[in-house]
């Protein structure tokens, strides 16, 4: 039979079929495409999401709580007395240390752990100072013995948490309940500034600013790895700074006026200074397990102790994280007693 004339009406029609049926096919070639497409993103995505570690530093159950307006803490075990502190350094917050959670499963028999978040957390140490953070742990303490059955602290500082601790023995409303003080890594952030070849220039800038009334402007970005005021920039990187407790080039005599107010809390039962000899932070000419003692003798205090770990990093991520978790249960098991 002759071909149809394809302008005929039966060719025409024979046509719109032939494409209708084509551009269908390849419709439901492009929805397989995405479709196989979105499973292989998926499926990439669940395969990714494998290997994301569970919480490095441990997982908690507790309660939270504010203390003050939008202060909060939380509170592993909130049912004893006895509350133990947990303190952490610059741009630390909840679960700042590897061996939180250690902490926490030695802090039984009465004992509960609590991890404030203050102003100066994470980033927010920039714009402030240890006088604001002992405010705000007044504030934590009140909430806690008037509502959470607080009678006896302990306080574990790690890094600027030791700062904060010594800060609150001196100035703290409630320093006279405080029964026991671990300082985790007690060093210098001026004596580690100091190695840079910009220390001078930076704090002269800062001391420039505070000396034109300005130490609320924050300094330049290149000075510093997060933001920060001239202030507490001054307050970190100066000699007799208010930060400035814990640095080696001290004298003796100098080393004590820091720190022996210690010696003068009648309820203070132990503090622990748990010094590493491998901390990054430290500079490598210090004699650490010399310093450690230096320490211990300059708070003039009977309940002062050293505990050196010598292969122990700043965080205790590495070393004798063990020698330092068995040390605080039984200061804890001791003070309570």
């Amino acid at each position: 039979p002759s071909e149809a004339n394809p302008l005929s009406p039966e060719g025409i029609s024979r046509f719109s079929l032939d494409l209708m049926v084509s551009t269908i096919f390849t419709v439901l070639q492009l929805e397989l495409f995405i479709l196989v497409l979105s499973s292989f993103i998926s499926m990439n995505k669940a395969m990714s999401l494998e290997y994301v570690p569970k919480s490095p530093y441990g997982s908690f159950q507790g309660t939270l709580f504010q203390f003050h307006g939008n202060l909060v803490a939380f509170e592993s075990n909130p049912s004893g007395p006895f509350k133990c502190l947990l303190l952490g350094g610059l741009s630390d917050g909840l679960i700042p240390t590897p061996y939180s959670k250690e902490v926490e499963k030695k802090c039984i028999e009465g004992w509960s752990l609590v991890q404030p978040i203050l102003s100066s957390s994470y980033l927010g140490f920039g714009n402030g100072d240890l006088d604001r953070d002992v405010e705000e742990l007044n504030f934590l303490v009140r909430y806690l013995q008037q509502h959470h059955s607080g009678t006896h602290f302990a306080i574990i500082g790690h890094s600027t948490g030791c700062q904060i601790s010594m800060h609150y023995l001196k100035n703290g409303a409630f320093k006279n309940s405080i029964s026991l003080v671990v300082l985790q890594a007690p060093v210098s952030d001026r004596e580690d500034s100091m190695r840079s070849d910009d220390y001078e220039r930076n704090l002269k800038t800062a001391q420039s600013l505070c000396q034109q009334e300005k130490g609320n402007e924050m300094m330049p970005r290149s000075c510093f790895w997060a933001p920060i005021t001239a202030k507490r920039f001054v307050d970190l990187q100066s000699i007799g700074g208010m930060d400035d407790y814990f640095s080696s080039d001290y004298t003796d005599v100098e080393l004590k006026a820091r720190l022996c107010h210690v010696g003068k809390l009648p309820t203070l039962k132990a503090i622990l200074v748990a010094y590493s000899g491998a901390d990054e932070y430290v500079p490598p000419d210090i004699d650490t397990k010399r310093f450690t003692q230096r320490l211990v003798d300059a708070m003039d205090s009977q309940v002062a102790m050293p505990l050196f770990l010598p292969t122990a990093n700043h965080n205790l991520s590495k070393g004798e994280m063990k020698m330092f978790i068995d040390k605080v249960a039984e200061l804890l098991q001791k003070v309570k007693e």
